[in-house]
């Protein structure tokens, strides 16, 4: 580590640490990580990481001809940098744009636009594409390689020993998470409780996961199933969130007590195996001592439905095509960026108890927009919440229309995408791999175009 990378005496050096994330108003800004999953044309079945038609191929010819810039581990590329966005890998191959920071929507909407055309550019020449869901629908779990990034080999052996679907979670899913920023305590914490409320609706109405090797999982977003049978200690739900006096504090003596998965020492990680970052802290670990930059690294393994950073991240909503991974953009920045939404919108869910909370988490895995928040259902809900949105993004000046992929489900076919994904594959498409690929990679949004050059300049 860097020799400024201060050593951390206890839990105090921590105090203001949230606080420093902190930004007025006028700099808020909005971010997203999307993911897709990357299968071949011809049969759907995911692609590997090595090989001429292959991930590793496909980031090969983006660094050769769109000039990104390639970081490697032990030989293998595993992320590529531009200027602003960041392309990473998942264990299973995924590949994710980690966006820029924006103050408005309608960058956000050409930075995907352009990160999927791109894609799919460098990708059909091999025989490739990908999909906008939250799950493998074809491929096996056995049968997805692993990439060959060197934290992910702790991270499933940890993982293995703490829930029954960790492994699935890293290879077969995919998501989108949503970055937001706050101006103060209070209101880091009024949007934390609001958006750790109303998550679970927000899984229902993106729930896109319905299948698993080619045949109906049981629920519409199996991905939010799997986080919820991938580790306790740090995935679902967060009990204080809820609690109206709930602190920064309260987010860090959470994180201080999850064991913490490994540290970085001069470039290679070391295993804590089982170690609280608390104890990390108070006893060390062969000789190693912990550091400010292993808590912020510790922080990146918490995967609660909401989680802490010196920025907030909703992490609830399964994958889905472009369009409709940039409405969940536009549906969290309308309901947390507005105080007149954020109020109305918590409301919603207000009045639920603690017990009610964890039921309709797990409901609206399985039921999707047909799970009962209450008295009504969560298309009920849901299309409130949009109205709800709407009032919020226009209050900012935004384009409201960035919600109309998720108002065409709601108010027009009156349900989810797994919902429709289900009945499509099990009719009009008679379960044939080709038409599912077909339609599940379609781009639904065009990049604006880039005066004078190729779609990567933008980065």
């Amino acid at each position: 580590m860097p020799d400024r990378d201060p050593v951390l005496t206890g839990p105090g050096d921590l105090e203001d640490y949230f606080e420093r994330g902190a930004r007025p108003r006028e700099d808020w800004g909005v971010g997203i990580e999307y993911e897709r999953l990357g299968v071949f044309l011809d049969s759907g079945r995911a692609i590997p990481y090595h090989g001429p038609h292959s991930l590793s191929a496909i980031l090969a010819r983006l660094v050769a001809r769109d000039g990104w810039r390639p970081v490697y581990a032990g030989g293998n590329i595993i992320a590529l940098d531009g200027e602003g966005p960041r392309l990473t890998i998942e264990p299973g191959g995924q590949l994710e744009l980690s966006g820029a920071v924006h103050t408005r929507l309608d960058d956000l909407r050409d930075e995907v636009a352009r990160f999927t055309t791109l894609i799919q550019q460098h990708s059909e020449p091999l025989g490739i594409t990908w999909l906008g869901l939250g799950l493998q629908p074809l491929t096996p779990l056995a049968e997805i390689n692993w990439v060959p990034k060197p934290r992910y080999g702790l991270m499933s052996a940890h993982l293995a020993k703490t829930g029954t679907l960790g492994h699935a979670m890293m290879k077969q899913t995919a998501g989108v998470q949503i970055n937001l920023d706050y101006s103060d305590e209070q209101d880091a914490l009024e949007k934390f409780r609001a958006a750790m409320g109303l998550t679970s609706l927000v899984t229902a109405l993106y729930a896109n996961s319905p299948l698993c090797e080619a045949r109906p999982n049981g629920y519409m977003s199996y991905r939010s199933w799997i986080w919820q049978n991938t580790d306790p200690a740090r995935c679902g739900l967060l009990p204080f969130a809820f609690d109206p006096k709930a602190s920064f504090s309260d987010y860090r003596e959470y994180a201080l007590d999850v064991p913490a998965m490994f540290i970085l020492r001069q470039g290679a990680y070391v295993y804590l195996e089982g170690l609280t970052f608390r104890e990390f802290i108070r006893r060390g670990f062969h000789g190693h001592q912990a550091t400010l930059s292993d808590f912020q690294l510790h922080l990146t393994t918490l995967f609660p439905e909401v989680r802490m950073k010196q920025h907030l991240e909703i992490r609830g909503g399964d994958s889905g095509d472009p369009a409709l991974a940039v409405s969940q953009v536009a549906l969290w920045k309308g309901i947390l960026y507005d105080p007149a939404a954020l109020r109305e919108a918590w409301e919603l869910v207000a009045q639920l108890s603690w017990e009610e909370r964890q039921s309709f988490h797990r409901e609206a895995g399985r039921a999707g927009t047909e799970a009962r928040l209450g008295k009504v259902t969560a298309l009920d809900a849901g299309k409130r919440l949009l109205i709800i949105a709407r009032e919020g993004l226009s209050s900012q000046g935004e384009p409201v229309e960035l919600l109309d992929p998720l108002a065409e489900l709601l108010e027009g076919k009156g349900v989810c995408p797994a919902r429709l994904l289900q009945q499509r594959w099990l009719g009009e498409w008679k379960e044939d791999a080709r038409r599912l690929v077909q339609e599940c990679s379609r781009l639904t949004l065009k990049p604006s175009e880039v005066p004078g050059g190729s779609l990567a300049e933008d980065y």
